[in-house]
């Protein structure tokens, strides 16, 4: 383990998934050294993340890119010389993560203080200090692990968590009770990766026609979201609040919620780190986002996604089949089950 750190970085794409495993990362050089200065670069959407992070004071969430070459300048002002950096894995199979990033990265660590993850770029072996290989056999959260091995560390916290900031008002402001509804999250941002509006409907009708009367379901989303939303909860009982709750919002509203049912995007990865019971639908890809070694053997998570659907490779195209063919009264007896 490292003598001391004083400073470090990890370089993260503005996405909340990524955004909470770069946490996860962060968190366990925290526990070991807790007055060590500790940052997350992306290049934008600092302000959701930010609010994401809201009950972690000690972690300075960080937006630089070149459009703003003062926010370059600041980050290296405030971090040249940190003890790790490390930088993040390509997000699709033949990426690669950014040479800029990764040069920015170079310069702000130590020599032998920088780590990152193999990809197609030609220039690892010349940036890096040591490398990890990137397997889709083995849990995103592993990825983490093995970087903090590289570097020294032991693994002080064995899966992901998420705390928020508590705020019972928040129960009171949607008028909601503790305990008495469901969060239902039919939106990925990408039409790739989520199902169609109808299938959501179709999802929703059975939701409601499953769960008993007294537990109340409520739709959440961005304010991009609310017309969609509002169609899809169109004469169906269910309280539509898509654009209208922060994330600190959603999080207070997760966690005192009975359960959570959610496409896989952003939104279930919070449920999954509040704990609460999660009924997640997935594409095929990305399954090692929700491997057992994710978030723990034990934890409340079931995955439905048609994989069988998609044995010769993934069928890219908007709302693919190995998402948008599962069976929606699967799904709604699932979520009754865990929330019973």
């Amino acid at each position: 383990m490292p003598a001391s750190i004083r400073k470090a970085l990890t370089f993260r794409a503005s996405s909340i998934g990524d955004c909470l495993m770069g946490k996860y990362l962060l968190e366990n050089v925290h526990t070991r050294y807790p007055q060590a200065r500790l940052g997350i670069v992306m290049a934008g959407r600092a302000g959701m993340i930010r609010d994401l992070f809201a009950a972690y004071p000690w972690l300075e969430v960080i937006e630089a890119n070149r459009r703003n070459p003062r926010s370059v300048l600041s980050l290296w002002r405030n971090f040249y010389g940190s003890d790790l950096v490390v930088t993040q894995y390509a997000g699709k199979k033949g990426g690669r993560f950014g040479l800029a990033s990764k040069l920015i990265a170079r310069a702000l660590a130590k020599k032998g203080g920088l780590i990152g993850f193999s990809d197609t770029s030609r220039w690892n072996s010349i940036l890096y200090d040591r490398l990890i290989p990137v397997r889709s056999d083995i849990a995103v959260a592993e990825h983490e692990r093995a970087a903090l091995r590289a570097a020294g560390f032991p693994i002080v916290l064995p899966f992901p968590a998420l705390e928020c900031v508590q705020n019972a008002a928040v129960l009171t402001a949607f008028r909601l009770e503790a305990g008495k509804y469901i969060v239902a999250h039919f939106f990925s941002g990408a039409a790739g990766r989520g199902m169609s509006p109808e299938k959501s409907r179709e999802l929703l009708i059975a939701l409601r026609r499953t769960l008993p009367e007294d537990i109340s379901i409520v739709v959440s989303g961005a304010r991009a979201d609310r017309e969609s939303a509002l169609a899809i909860a169109n004469d169906v009982e269910a309280k539509v609040i898509a654009g209208e709750a922060t994330l600190q919002d959603m999080m207070n509203l997760i966690q005192h919620s009975r359960a959570v049912v959610s496409v896989d995007t952003g939104m279930a990865h919070i449920a999954a780190q509040l704990g609460r019971p999660l009924v997640v639908m997935s594409t095929c890809l990305g399954r090692n986002w929700w491997f057992p070694e994710q978030y723990g053997a034990s934890a409340p998570v079931s995955v439905f996604s048609r994989n069988d659907l998609c044995t010769s490779g993934h069928v890219y195209k908007d709302y693919p089949v190995c998402i948008n063919e599962i069976d929606v009264k699967e799904v709604a007896l699932r979520v009754a089950a865990v929330t019973q």
